[in-house]
């Protein structure tokens, strides 16, 4: 098996892992869970998986949503406005991390998603 077909199956693999993962970050946030240890995980197993991938950016942005759920999960809940933005920046690492299955360019919404949660 070439290297080459071992990423991209790697890739297509992580696309469908990071779809799941995000699904369920997203569908946690938009319910009001109160168990942000739990989507904190999540988020760690997408920033690692996607660091080990190379995939920088991806990397980036699932470590921020990972730092404000152990945030939230401290402080028993998450900061105003944080759970939108949280759930936007899952739909933009999946979203990313398709196309970078695919051989396409990262989707605009990672950068949106990189800034909004860089900012206090």
């Amino acid at each position: 098996m070439s290297e080459e077909k071992s990423d991209n199956e790697l890739l297509s693999a992580f696309a469908k892992e990071a779809r799941q993962r995000c699904d369920v970050i997203s569908a946690g946030l938009d319910t009001g869970t109160s168990d942000f240890e739990t989507l904190r995980q999540e988020a760690h197993a997408l920033h690692g998986t996607a660091s080990t991938l190379g995939l920088r950016r991806l990397g980036e942005l699932a470590g921020l949503m990972e730092s404000d759920l152990s945030d939230a999960a401290k402080a028993g809940e998450i900061r105003p406005n944080r759970a939108s933005q949280i759930s936007e920046a899952a739909e933009a690492l999946a979203s990313g991390v398709k196309a970078a299955a695919d051989g396409e360019e990262e989707p605009p919404d990672v950068g949106r998603s990189l800034s909004q949660l860089f900012a206090l």
